[in-house]
Formats: structure tokens, sequence, C-alpha cells
């Protein structure tokens, strides 16, 4: 019974949106384009040095590796006081 009454009223809806031009509709026809839509500026970016060189670094899947090992076996070494500091300069950042 859903089923009918929600197919019955999509096609009524296509008919209705189809008949009904849109403003976009409206600017295709007259060429122009609304006051909004101005057209974006181009802005020139240089990277920095340290950018560049951290863009060609590479990935060393080996200590990758023995990282995840030694922190499945429970003997990689963490300093809960180092990570509180970064957790609370993250915190000043927001």
């Amino acid at each position: 019974m859903v089923d009918s009454i929600n197919s019955n009223s999509v096609p009524a809806n296509r008919a209705r949106n189809a008949a009904t031009p849109t403003s976009r509709d409206a600017e295709a026809a007259s060429g122009t384009t609304p006051a909004t839509q101005q057209p974006t500026a181009s802005v020139e970016v240089k990277l920095s040095n340290e950018i560049r060189s951290s863009e060609s670094a590479t990935f060393d899947d080996v200590k990758v590796q023995q990282m995840k090992q030694a922190i499945e076996d429970g003997s990689f070494p963490l300093d809960a006081r180092r990570i509180a500091e970064n957790f609370a300069e993250l915190e000043r950042l927001i």
C-alpha cells in the first residue's frame, strides 16, 4: 500500500518540477550569471624548503613493522609525561 502512494506522488512531482522553470534555466536562456557568482581570483603559493623536502620523504617500512611489533609485544617505550605534554600543546592550538 505504501508503494502505491509513493509511486503515484513521484510522477506528479516530476511533472510539476518539469513545468516550472528554475532560475538556472532562466539564466541559461538569458546568458547572464547571478550576482553571487563572480570570477575566482588566483593565488600564487610558494612552498618553503622544509615543505619541499618533506614531499620527497621516504617511507621506512622495516622501521614501521618493528615499531608495530614492539607495540603488540608491549615492549615499545612510552613516556606518559611526553604524551601528556603533546596533548596539552594540541589543546592550546584549538
